[in-house]
């Protein structure tokens, strides 16, 4: 693996020179670039009986396009990145948890400003394919299906650059679960560290440094209203057992209102409400005397939600983070499954949700539409741990 990565570095050098030598180069408004990146690192334990592992070894590619432009968001976040990663892992152990293949959209931006215009961070948010599942061994607690989400937030530093090459070292955190949709779902995490070299479509040396102050109608505040609904989907059980049951649906619909700052940062609240299939079941064939009068009720969750949404173009990465009004089946549901006795823990998952996914915009943000349209993905979770995932459509309107 060592091997083909300085191979590719090295073609990319000379690939480089010749052609900086040959062309003359114009400023473009994105900078597409590919970056290859070695990963080492190891998997943290989160379960009794965690099996033990080697090192693990990931190798990135990515490709994508750093926007140079002064407008919006491309100013706000310092030029931000945007692409695709594909990854491969060994995850240390091949005869329990495989390999892994990846897919992960990310965005990378530098929130410190120009005095610290070396460092940076990384999000991604994709799915990956695991070779082995709980099926192949019952120690494998981690992953239960063989596809899964994937999670990646890693913090990088630039070392030096040569011509077109960008060279750097970066540290952070890789998560993989299926959201709860195929259990057992623990989850598999690991740390890690890279080295990468990072090849852009023109010389560094070429790129401007343009301020960017903005007009009135770019940099005021703006308010919004949003709807969704979403359907998602998950196994019933705790994070280990039972394997092999039914799935069950959730359905959602949320209505929030909030500011949009300088049209890249959305700061809202607002109600949603779900309906669970599997705690409406429950409900019936138990016959519990303290839900079956109104079981579709009693199946429902209603929280207050705040979260947050950084735009970069087509692109928003969701944060959620919500109190519980209303859960009633929530506590029958924890004395079956919830796996601790701890009134902490059952108090902390009953009263407070999570949500974290990728929305993608039709129209692109940069352009201040009044009216936009969205598809999103993301999981949800009580407090967190996983419960289920899910798959969204919504509509914004903001007030110019």
């Amino acid at each position: 693996m060592m091997k083909q990565i300085i191979f590719l570095v090295f073609f990319l050098s000379i690939y480089s020179c010749c052609v900086n030598a040959q062309v003359q180069l114009k400023e473009s408004k994105y900078l597409f670039f590919v970056e290859p990146e070695l990963m080492l690192g190891q998997t943290v334990s989160n379960y009794n009986d965690f099996p033990n592992t080697d090192v693990v070894q990931s190798l990135f590619l990515s490709v994508g396009i750093k926007d140079t432009r002064n407008l919006h968001s491309s100013q706000y976040y310092n030029h931000p990145t945007t692409g695709l990663s594909f990854s491969y892992s060994n995850l240390g152990n091949d005869s329990i948890f495989g390999r892994a293949y990846g897919v992960m959209p990310f965005i990378q931006f530098r929130p410190w400003g120009s005095r610290q215009k070396l460092w940076s961070l990384k999000f991604g948010i994709g799915g990956s394919y695991f070779t082995k599942s709980h099926k192949d061994s019952e120690r494998n607690l981690a992953i239960g299906s063989n596809l899964a989400w994937s999670f990646q937030a890693f913090m990088y530093r630039e070392l030096f650059a040569l011509n077109r090459l960008n060279f750097r070292l970066g540290v952070g955190y890789l998560h993989s679960s299926n959201g709860h949709t195929k259990l057992p779902n623990m989850g598999l995490n690991s740390a890690q560290v890279s080295l990468s070299c990072q090849w852009n479509s023109s010389p560094l040396i070429s790129r401007k440094k343009n301020v960017y102050l903005g007009t009135d109608a770019e940099t005021h505040q703006r308010y919004f209203i949003n709807v969704r609904t979403g359907l998602g989907i998950h196994e019933y059980g705790g994070k280990s057992k039972p394997v092999g049951g039914a799935k069950g649906n959730v359905y959602s619909v949320a209505v929030s209102g909030g500011i949009l700052f300088k049209q890249h940062l959305k700061l809202r609240a607002g109600f949603t409400y779900r309906f669970y299939e599997h705690y409406y079941d429950q409900i019936e064939e138990s016959a519990n005397p303290d839900f079956i009068d109104s079981p579709s009720w009693n199946a429902s969750n209603i929280y207050f939600h705040l979260g947050s949404e950084f735009l970069i173009g087509h692109f928003g990465l969701d944060i959620e983070g919500g109190l519980n009004l209303y859960k009633p089946y929530y506590k029958e549901y924890y004395k079956k499954h919830g796996g601790s006795s701890s009134e902490v823990k059952y108090k902390l998952k009953k009263y407070f949700s999570s949500r974290m996914g990728l929305n993608f915009y039709f129209i692109n943000t940069n352009k201040m539409p009044k009216n936009n349209f969205f598809i999103g993905a993301n999981i949800n979770a009580n407090f967190g741990q996983a419960d289920f995932s899910e798959v969204n459509f919504g509509y914004t309107y903001t007030f110019l």
